[in-house]
């Protein structure tokens, strides 16, 4: 096989190319209602019942003919001559229009009073307040949220038709052992898949991860031809640089066709866009951090075109402590530790080096260097993207008077979350 690598291309391009070539797969499935929290309804859902049936009490109290109560104040009482006594939801028995409520009664049974009249419908909700048959409760393309389930199932909904897309994971290298093992010399074990498909699955996917795969044409050939077979967008973790050992972008045109190999942004350039019988193909760096940043700048903005929902990274402007080198031909990624100085943020760059997990982990935000743009100089107040809630940022007790550019101990802005706090 001869292996070749296209030109880096820029990231808007790159994205747009997918939307146009990779129409959305039509196919939705049902599932419980009390399941479907995270999912996107494939069509607009109404309700099959008229919620209340009937008018219920709005108050603990007694139901009466609001007639009966004409001529009651705070110096006159007046009988209540056919009460029927009644809890909050409740119907209201028949030739009943209004309630009388427990506080403003007194007596006994068959001989109640009240010193408030009441007018007709007071205290009672009417048949269909809630919402009536046929009514619209949700519209197509809504995501799911846990309110939305109790309001389904209270309007007799037991089950919902979401939008489905399946999406494969396939882990390359030799070098990989399982998760739960023990990695030798030059051993590591495999994660990238999981971690994109806790992102994926986020966004509505139903995700399949596949097992290793070694670093051999001939069984890669096998996994991405099954991973094609079984759904709508596969993911190749690894083999997509230009290594003696990388072999997923040839086996990719050998069964289809390479779109993109080389995507002007970092990290991430060595990914890879080919499509197979139609479906897209993602291969993505094996890099920790460079095959996260793959898929949420390649995978999640194609399920975003196909209608899903990935989590939106919460924003915030926050002032850089220390400066953000970027090449001007390239979308860069950086990863941020913020805290917080008052009412103000502070981000400072993590270093980049080997690009491991640690990284991630004490990140609490990142950096959009849009092609372009080129470095950044310290003290600048720029847009971040939280990693996470807001409250997980720390305050910072040497941030509280900035000094010059807002510096702040980098070892204390990029530490984990320490003492349970």
């Amino acid at each position: 096989m001869v292996r070749r690598r296209l030109a880096s291309k820029p990231l808007a391009e790159v994205r747009e190319t997918m939307r146009s070539t990779f129409p959305c797969p039509d196919r939705t499935i049902r599932v419980p209602v009390a399941g479907a929290a995270g999912r996107v309804t494939a069509g607009p859902v109404y309700s099959p019942l008229t919620v209340p049936a009937t008018d219920i009490a709005a108050r603990d109290g007694f139901a009466v003919m609001s007639s009966e109560t004409l001529g009651a104040g705070s110096k006159t009482r007046v009988p209540l001559r056919n009460p029927h006594r009644v809890n909050t939801g409740n119907a209201i028995p028949p030739g009943c229009d209004a309630v009388v409520m427990i506080e403003d009664v007194i007596g006994r049974d068959g001989a109640w009073s009240t010193g408030k009249a009441v007018l007709p419908g007071e205290w009672i909700h009417p048949a269909g307040t809630e919402i009536r048959q046929g009514e619209l409760i949700l519209p197509a393309g809504h995501p799911i949220r846990p309110c939305d389930i109790g309001a389904l199932l209270t309007y007799g909904i037991t089950g919902v038709d979401v939008r489905d897309v399946k999406v494969g994971l396939i882990p390359t290298g030799s070098e990989l052992v399982p998760a739960g093992g023990r990695p030798g010399p030059g051993q590591a074990i495999e994660s990238n898949t999981a971690v994109a498909a806790a992102l994926l699955g986020e966004a509505g996917a139903a995700c399949t991860r596949y097992g290793i795969v070694r670093d051999d044409p001939r069984p890669l050939r096998q996994a991405i031809r099954r991973g094609i077979r079984e759904n709508d967008l596969l993911l190749v973790s690894a083999g997509s640089s230009a290594g003696t050992r990388d072999f997923t972008a040839a086996v990719i045109g050998d069964l289809g066709e390479v779109l993109v190999h080389g995507i002007a942004m970092k990290p991430g350039e060595p990914a890879i866009i080919g499509r197979i019988d139609g479906k897209p193909v993602v291969g993505l760096p094996g890099y920790p951090i460079a095959a996260l940043t793959a898929v949420r700048e390649l995978a999640l903005p194609l399920l975003a075109a196909w209608g899903f929902c990935p989590r939106p990274a919460e924003r915030l402007r926050a002032r850089l402590a220390g400066t953000v080198a970027a090449e001007p031909g390239y979308d860069e990624f950086v990863l941020l530790a913020v805290s917080r100085a008052g009412d103000r943020y502070i981000a400072t760059p993590l270093p980049r080096g080997a690009r491991t997990q640690m990284a991630a982990v004490r990140a609490s935000a990142y950096l959009h260097v849009p092609a372009g743009t080129g470095s950044i100089r310290d003290g600048t107040e720029v847009e971040v993207l939280l990693t996470g809630p807001r409250w997980m940022i720390r305050e910072s007790v040497e941030s509280r008077e900035p000094a010059s550019g807002c510096r702040i101990r980098e070892r204390e802005a990029a530490s984990p979350l320490k003492d349970g706090s």
